[in-house]
């Protein structure tokens, strides 16, 4: 939800993770859904490509660190990624997933807040060129099987915990996308959704976020993803609160190059919350606007950021000079 903006962009700074949010960039194609098995909870959408042209000395480091916990993935579901190279970072166009996320407000001992995603359940891949998905499942995983629904194959491995198997399920969706799912009925629904030629289910704001370099769409109306005293102590996190439980979703968008922008769509179920979730996220961008809590760079973006409604709707948008995500990534080089 809305801690997304602040863990996304530095909330960080007072509240204790950083994360980065915005605006669209020309030249980017929208996020595609066509094949993402499930849009529940949170879409989580990103381009690694073209993010990490930003890692700069960083890169290696990145790719390796992905790497590295994609092997134990696989590995845990008896998968052998050294088997076959999966495609590298800079190849991969957009990454889509469904995601579980939890807010939890001063709840650290410190009195800070932490932001966790507890859960990748469902997604898509899709590389910039042509890959080999189909040859490469095969070759990390052994035990796979390819079977058919809706007159479309599909690849299922089992995975056995304790005495239950269960099947995670891949669908080649052409020579360019892979779509996956932890519950294989999941992916025989897409199939028959394809079938049927029925069109994906959208997020509310994903339209408005779809062209940015990461965009976040999280349901607010799920059970336990946000925990908060009833009464917390700092105005900035009493505001959050006010938008996780008067929003009933959110919409997240970032880009950054030649400048940075950010971009967030809250809906409220009637005006009269708008207007509350109005005042919240004006509370929180003059709180984020100050230099001494999250340092200058995201302190300029906030101070340039407004904040509008339309009936149930609000939006909050901001833009500056120059590439705010250098700064996040390293903000000692920037200094």
């Amino acid at each position: 939800m809305f801690a997304l903006l602040a863990l996304l962009l530095g909330f960080g700074a007072a509240n204790g993770s950083p994360v980065p949010k915005a605006k669209p960039a020309a030249g980017f194609a929208p996020f595609d859904l066509t094949y993402l098995p499930r849009a529940s909870n949170s879409v989580l959408a990103v381009r690694p490509g073209a993010l990490v042209k930003h890692f700069g000395e960083q890169d290696k480091m990145v790719s390796d660190t992905v790497r590295r916990t994609l092997a134990a993935g696989f590995a845990y579901i008896d998968g052998d990624l050294k088997a076959a190279p999966p495609p590298a970072l800079t190849d991969i166009e957009q990454l889509v997933v469904s995601a579980k996320f939890n807010l939890n407000i001063e709840s650290e001992k410190d009195g800070r807040s932490n932001f966790n995603i507890v859960g990748l359940s469902s997604g898509v891949v899709r590389t910039a060129q042509p890959f080999g998905w189909a040859k490469a499942l095969t070759m990390w995983f052994p035990k796979a099987e390819t079977v058919k629904h809706a007159g479309r194959e599909y690849v299922r491995v089992p995975i056995t915990v304790g005495k239950d198997t269960s099947h995670l399920a891949f669908f080649v969706a052409d020579a360019r996308t892979l779509a996956f799912d932890t519950d294989e009925d999941v992916v025989k629904g897409l199939l028959t959704r394809l079938d049927k030629k029925e069109t994906a289910a959208v997020p509310p704001g994903w339209n408005e976020v779809c062209r940015e370099l990461v965009a976040v769409c999280h349901d607010n109306t799920g059970e336990g993803w946000l925990t908060a005293p009833d009464a917390p102590k700092r105005d900035t996190d009493r505001a959050l609160v006010t938008v996780g439980r008067k929003a009933t979703s959110l919409a997240i968008g970032f880009s950054a190059g030649a400048s940075t922008s950010l971009k967030v769509v809250a809906t409220a179920r009637d005006e009269c919350d708008a207007l509350d979730v109005r005042s919240a996220l004006k509370a929180v961008v003059t709180s984020l606007s100050d230099e001494e809590e999250t340092g200058a760079a995201i302190a300029k973006l906030f101070t340039r950021t407004e904040v509008n409604r339309t009936g149930k709707v609000v939006r909050a948008r901001g833009e500056v000079k120059g590439n705010l995500l250098r700064h996040l990534l390293d903000p000692e080089g920037e200094r």
